[in-house]
């Protein structure tokens, strides 16, 4: 530090619950979208007064450390201020359960000792008959120390043991061990199929500890642990942010499509089909496409990252009988992604012979795309009789509804819903999701009658994605330019559709 740190301005730090910070100087607000940008605006003020500012940092929702108090210094630099003792949270107490007495009918089993009798596989038929049987609520005879065993562990089959109570055994004599010890010498096996569930075998469940949740690496409580080898808890917001990613992570047992459609032109197809299969690259990996299969001209092509080429999806039908389903013979015909770790099929100019681009090459095309895909978003056209539109939504297993937060598109979603129900796919409903996006000025009242009638014809999911102003006029798809909550909203947005599939 190279100059004192004085009390003077009050300088204090909170974050939000979603990773944002307020940030107060003699009662002054300034919020920033994270805490390095909060520390920079900090930084600055050192400057301005030439010297260090102690920052006490807030963290409303740390059950264990609600408050740092650091020293930012004029070159960013942040340190931990030894002068203020560190406040933490006592961690709660529980009191314990009162010890209930046993009861003195039913002698305290010895620690260690299982409730269920072990059951081997080599028993001698001629003792079957005789085993007595054994309930978890009869109390245990007393035997005594010397003739316990150690128990073996149990097998899948056993004796099929009467179910008619036996009476006590009578106390072995010398003899009669050593008639017991000949017989178990010569074991003779007896096999009985046990189902699942069986009352007479009771095996302890195998319970897997959990794993600890790693400390943060987000937000403020992720930068004190970086920056002060801290391990502090990730925030809510982390917390929720890792589930949605587990859930988009989710392993699937096959290949899967799915077509986003809205009779609509300009309702933002385009837009959410790119942006699920970016997030499905960016969060889950593997081989992930966004395809365009329209009638018409769409935008996927001139919106995404140029190629090196300019084939489209009618090259691919052309050639199809030299793709030997190898991901090489695909390089002539998809655009790489870059970051976002996805392939990108544009559909044709306008003016290009489309005779040949039809609902039979549709399904073809996507026949062989499937082999080599594992995840296919299809970007689909206008019109409900188009045979393009019919095909991507019969191969699709899972629908994408979109709509922005206007009246017009309300009603062609209206359409949309009974264009789909029309070719017979009604039960896709049940796995298929809504995204609504919001305009500038977006209306609240539309906006929860569209949620409305989402959930009143069974899609499994809405979700809505905040207005961006990055997604607007036809500009260059690009993911790092999304507000956070866009991000958020396609997180939840795909993972929602992943547990559909």
């Amino acid at each position: 530090m190279t100059a004192e740190a004085l009390t003077r301005p009050v300088c204090t730090a909170t974050i939000g619950d979603d990773d944002t910070v307020s940030v107060t100087i003699d009662g002054v607000d300034q919020t920033f979208g994270s805490m390095p940008e909060a520390i920079g605006f900090l930084a600055s003020t050192a400057g301005d007064l030439s010297r260090p500012v102690k920052v006490t940092a807030y963290d409303p929702s740390s059950t264990t450390q609600p408050q740092t108090h650091l020293i930012v210094n004029e070159d960013g630099s942040v340190e931990a201020d030894a002068s203020v003792p560190v406040k933490k949270r006592p961690p709660r107490r529980t009191t314990p359960r009162p010890t209930q007495a046993t009861p003195a009918s039913q002698p305290e089993r010895p620690a260690g000792r299982q409730a269920e009798r072990p059951v081997t596989a080599d028993v001698d038929p001629t003792s079957v008959a005789s085993l007595p049987v054994i309930e978890d609520a009869q109390p245990e005879a007393a035997e005594p120390q010397a003739s316990r065993q150690a128990p073996q562990p149990a097998v899948k089959q056993i004796p099929d043991i009467p179910p008619t109570a036996s009476p006590e055994p009578a106390p072995v004599s010398h003899g009669s061990e050593v008639s017991a010890a000949s017989a178990a010498s010569q074991p003779v096996p007896v096999t009985v199929q046990v189902e699942p569930g069986d009352a007479r075998i009771k095996l302890r469940p195998e319970v897997k500890a959990e794993k600890a949740a790693a400390p943060a690496r987000e937000g403020f409580r992720g930068w004190l642990n970086a920056t002060f080898k801290a391990k502090l808890a990730a925030s809510p917001a982390e917390q929720a942010s890792r589930e949605r990613r587990a859930r988009i992570q989710r392993p699937l047992e096959t290949h899967c499509t799915m077509a986003v459609v809205q009779l609509k032109g300009g309702a933002t197809k385009t837009t959410v089909a790119y942006h699920l299969a970016a997030t499905y690259g960016r969060i889950r990996g593997g081989n992930i496409l966004a395809g365009e299969f329209n009638e018409n001209q769409g935008t996927l092509g001139e919106r995404a990252v140029a190629g090196s080429h300019d084939r489209t999806t009618l090259d691919l039908i052309r050639n199809l009988g030299t793709v030997t389903r190898r991901t090489s013979d695909l390089v002539r015909y998809i655009r790489p992604q870059g970051d976002d770790r996805i392939h990108v099929l544009a559909s044709p100019p306008e003016g290009a012979d489309r005779r040949r681009v039809d609902g039979t090459s549709v399904k073809a095309a996507h026949d062989v795309l499937l082999s080599l895909y594992n995840l296919i978003l299809l970007d689909t056209g206008n019109s409900a009789q188009a045979s393009t539109w019919q095909a991507a939504v019969d191969v699709a297993d899972s629908l994408v509804f979109v709509a922005q937060n206007k009246a017009d598109d309300f009603r062609l979603l209206e359409a949309t819903i009974e264009g789909v129900k029309a070719q017979g796919h009604a039960a896709k409903f049940a796995r298929s999701i809504l995204v609504i996006t919001n305009t500038a000025q977006p209306n609240s009242e539309r906006l929860a009658q569209l949620k409305e009638y989402g959930e009143s014809i069974g899609l499994a999911a809405v979700v809505v994605v905040p207005f961006d102003r990055s997604l607007q006029e036809g500009q260059d798809f690009d993911y790092e330019a999304l507000n956070p909550a866009t991000r958020r909203a396609y997180e939840e947005a795909t993972a929602a559709l992943t547990d559909q599939l």
